[in-house]
């Protein structure tokens, strides 16, 4: 173990040194757990004209014109799910290492390999990514689901964000048990490319909303087939709508309800939406709740603000079956301005695509 501690170390010299470091997965044994699958795209809800409103995509994710073009796709492809097994790993706060080889959720700010007790064990599963460690709606959807890829055999590595309490409560309301944070020398350490909404993941979303629904009773709080119009509020990166008491007075004049999700523990967020029919939200990471909490066949409109345009929370819709649309709403000063009438055309056309009523 002496020896294996110092691999993060040596892969530092050798990047120093210009010398490739990054794993090659391509090289390292695989198991295909899931193949890659190819689904018809459902008609989706939005005014012709909405996606010309799109100027720019989130910095640092995708293009402007892949993220449009996923919107006019007629066919979605499923990556297929795959686990990947490597031997003698040395895991630690920023990632894993073996020789010769590094792969890194986050940069190395504090040597916890080099200082800290090793624990060795036979076999660990590693559920994170660059990404899930970094924002909490992508460990919501991705890091929590691939959580349920860990054999009953192995030790489950999954950071649980500390922000809000939310992942706590997911994590303890799955019956999951994550190891705690440390320093592992996995004598073989599984990981995984699980990123695509295919028939493993659906499966797996499909349990774990079985298991919250087991552990949080539906209460007697709210009416089924209820709508919602649920507000982000200043949670994660500000999305602001300078005209939100307008919008929010138009919707509950058609019926709807106003859910905040500032002070919502996730039994809150359950009871709320497990059996709402129509949900009103600006895109966000709060919308990942939805994915563990709508009942198929449910509507989604999400408001996308026209500078930083993203549907990566579509393909999660898809995989629950909602009806989902957009609404592109633009940049204004202080924020963003949501043309209200095109929220509610937007509404009767999903509710039109629901009831099979759409040419």
């Amino acid at each position: 173990m002496r020896l294996q501690r110092l691999n993060p170390l040596v892969n530092f010299g050798l990047k120093l040194l210009r010398q490739p470091t990054d794993l090659n997965f391509d090289r390292i044994r695989a198991e295909v757990i899931c193949p890659e699958e190819t689904q018809p795209c459902k008609p989706l809800a939005y005014l012709e004209g909405q996606l010309d409103k799109a100027t720019a995509p989130i910095k640092g994710f995708d293009t402007l014109a892949n993220e449009l073009a996923i919107l006019r796709a007629t066919e979605v492809r499923h990556a297929p799910t795959i686990r990947y097994t490597l031997s003698n790993c040395i895991v630690h706060d920023a990632g894993f290492d073996v020789l010769g080889g590094a792969w890194r959720k986050k940069g190395i700010d504090r040597p916890d390999f080099l200082i800290q007790p090793i624990t060795e064990l036979a076999s660990l599963s590693y559920c994170m990514s660059s990404v899930s460690h970094r924002y909490f709606g992508h460990w919501l959807q991705d890091a929590y689901t691939s959580a349920l890829l860990a054999q009953p055999n192995e030790g489950l590595l999954l950071d649980v964000h500390t922000d809000g309490g939310h992942a706590t409560d997911y994590v303890k309301a799955a019956g999951l048990s994550p190891l705690p944070a440390g320093v592992y020398l996995a004598r073989e350490l599984h990981c995984y490319q699980d990123h695509g909404q295919g028939p493993s993941k659906r499966a797996r979303i499909a349990e774990l909303r079985a298991r919250l629904a087991a552990a949080i009773p539906d209460g007697d709080r709210y009416a089924p087939g209820s709508a919602v119009y649920f507000r982000r509020g200043h949670s994660g990166v500000a999305r602001l709508i300078e005209n939100e008491d307008e919008l929010m007075r138009a919707l509950t004049a058609k019926g709807f309800e106003v859910f905040d999700l500032e002070g919502a523990s996730v039994s809150d967020i359950q009871q709320r939406f497990r059996h709402a029919r129509t949900v009103v939200s600006i895109e966000g990471s709060q919308q990942c709740h939805l994915t563990f909490a709508l009942p198929p066949g449910a509507s989604l409109i999400s408001l996308i603000p026209s500078d930083r345009f993203s549907v990566v929370l579509l393909g999660y819709a898809r995989a629950i079956e909602l009806q989902w649309g957009c609404v592109v709403i633009d940049r204004v000063e202080h924020g963003y301005h949501v043309n209200v009438d095109d929220v509610l055309r937007t509404l009767d056309l999903a509710e039109r695509q629901r009831e099979g009523k759409c040419e």
